[in-house]
């Protein structure tokens, strides 16, 4: 566990470092799921006014920084163990310690509280099965859906079977957790974006030491 109170005295880009000294593992799993959120992200401006994003930026610049820090909250978790109950409460813990140092991580970047939702509901569930406050449907923020999907992707990539036929196996489970896990509009979002997603895992895995998977 890192002392997060001496370590966070600095900007957005050096959250990528910051994972790195508590478990290269987790940074290379934040990377890819930024990067795929970042993907899937260009297709979903048709289900969001994007006349209300902030000016100058662009969901998928939303989406790859709310990726990047998606799990920030198990720096501060005693140990990486999804049967703790400790871990069940890393996404508001990772929201608030990004909340407390926000004017030091984003500046006065106004999309910093899209960033915050998206670390904080990550885990929350069309459905309402998820946590950390078990909401449901429309109460999740789309960009927060499209991470919970993009962090899903990743860790069925990283199964025993992930890449084989090209990620076919991948994309019928994603595609039976639409509508449960995320919602049908995030599915449209990365069945439009599956090409580009599969090339990306195929270089990934190409440098397997460098994206080891979580």
């Amino acid at each position: 566990m890192i002392n997060m109170s001496q370590s966070m005295g600095i900007r957005i880009n050096d959250l990528d470092e910051l994972l790195n000294q508590f478990s290269i593992t987790l940074r290379n799993h934040s990377r890819r799921v930024a990067v795929c959120s970042a993907i899937i992200a260009e297709y979903a401006g048709s289900f969001m006014n994007i006349y209300d994003l902030p000016s100058g930026t662009s969901l998928p610049v939303i989406a790859h920084l709310g990726g990047t820090c998606h799990d920030i909250g198990k720096l501060m978790l005693p140990a990486l163990d999804a049967n703790n109950d400790d871990y069940f409460k890393h996404p508001a813990m990772g929201a608030d310690l990004l909340e407390k140092h926000k004017a030091e991580l984003f500046g006065n970047e106004p999309y910093s509280q899209m960033v915050l939702d998206i670390v904080r509901y990550h885990h929350e569930q069309t459905d309402g099965g998820g946590f950390p406050e078990g909401l449901e449907a429309r109460d999740i923020p789309l960009l927060a859906g499209i991470c919970a999907a993009a962090n899903e992707l990743d860790h069925l990539m990283y199964s025993e079977s992930g890449l084989a036929n090209n990620g076919a196996g991948v994309y019928e489970k994603l595609k039976g957790q639409a509508g449960k896990r995320f919602c049908e509009c995030v599915w449209v979002c990365i069945d439009r974006a599956w090409l580009r997603l599969i090339e990306r895992y195929m270089t990934w895995n190409s440098f397997a030491n460098f994206y080891d998977a979580e």
